[in-house]
């Protein structure tokens, strides 16, 4: 994470390395001339080609939805159901493609247990 710095100081280390950069002198040299701390000088350097890059990085767009995930189109069909109402007023509602068998022994249960 990058620490924001007072851009009154940033504009003026922005005209420090542009001076250095046009003046043809090593970092050494141009710092001695000017009176520079060099090792400020390069974290400032550092700092500000930081900035630079982080404000021309294109941000990524974001990655395409796995077709795993996508959408389908579905068409519900409800399965038909048959209702069977037990003489205690309990109503069951049973799909047609039940077993026989065994909603007769459902039937059966239920008739027999009082609910």
């Amino acid at each position: 994470m990058m620490t924001a710095h007072d851009p009154r100081i940033a504009e003026r280390w922005r005209m420090i390395v542009a001076d250095w950069r046009s003046s043809g002198l090593c970092v050494a040299a141009f710092c001695r001339s000017c009176h520079v701390n060099k090792s400020g000088f390069h974290r400032w350097r550092n700092v500000l080609n930081q900035i630079d890059q982080s404000a021309t990085t294109p941000v990524p767009a974001p990655s395409p939805t796995p077709a795993a995930t996508a959408f389908v189109p579905l068409c519900v069909i409800p399965d038909a159901v048959v209702e069977v109402l037990l003489p205690s007023a309990l109503q069951l509602r049973v799909p047609l493609s039940a077993d026989a068998r065994q909603l007769a022994r459902l039937v059966l249960a239920l008739a027999a247990t009082p609910c």
